[in-house]
């Protein structure tokens, strides 16, 4: 009895590669919400904008997010790394409307910057390959 031969057609194998290059190298992926009113939340819930335009993304899922990543507060300014622009940034909330009211680079030619941590008046982040420990004069 002779082996049947599995082959797979070119077609579909074009197709596989045309959809690898459109996600990886154009980034042409499902969109996250593009509205805050189609984010379901509970009663009693509110969602609000607090800083915006902090990167390029066409979506946060799936795949590598150019977008802000880990925040953490201290003495009310939002800091937050953006880990495809390699820095840190605050984000005052000056007037106290609960919006940041400008972009402040804290530091920047990071190894993507990730985790974000302040202790004792030193501030830690964590990149691809190592932690820093930086002190922050005047930002606090």
């Amino acid at each position: 009895m002779a082996k049947r031969k599995f082959r797979l057609p070119v077609k579909w194998i074009a197709v596989v590669v045309l959809v690898f290059i459109a996600v990886s190298f154009l980034g042409i992926r499902p969109r996250a919400p593009s509205s805050l009113q189609d984010i379901r939340l509970p009663d009693g819930f509110v969602i609000e904008v607090f800083a915006e335009n902090l990167s390029a993304s066409l979506t946060t899922f799936p795949g590598p997010n150019t977008g802000p990543r880990f925040m953490e507060f201290i003495d009310g300014v939002l800091f937050v790394s953006i880990p495809q622009q390699g820095r840190v940034v605050a984000l005052p909330d000056e007037d106290g409307d609960y919006k940041a009211d400008r972009v402040v680079t804290v530091i920047d030619n990071l190894d993507l910057p990730h985790g974000l941590e302040f202790h004792d008046d030193w501030f830690y982040i964590a990149e691809e390959e190592r932690v820093i420990r930086v002190k922050l004069n005047g930002m606090k």
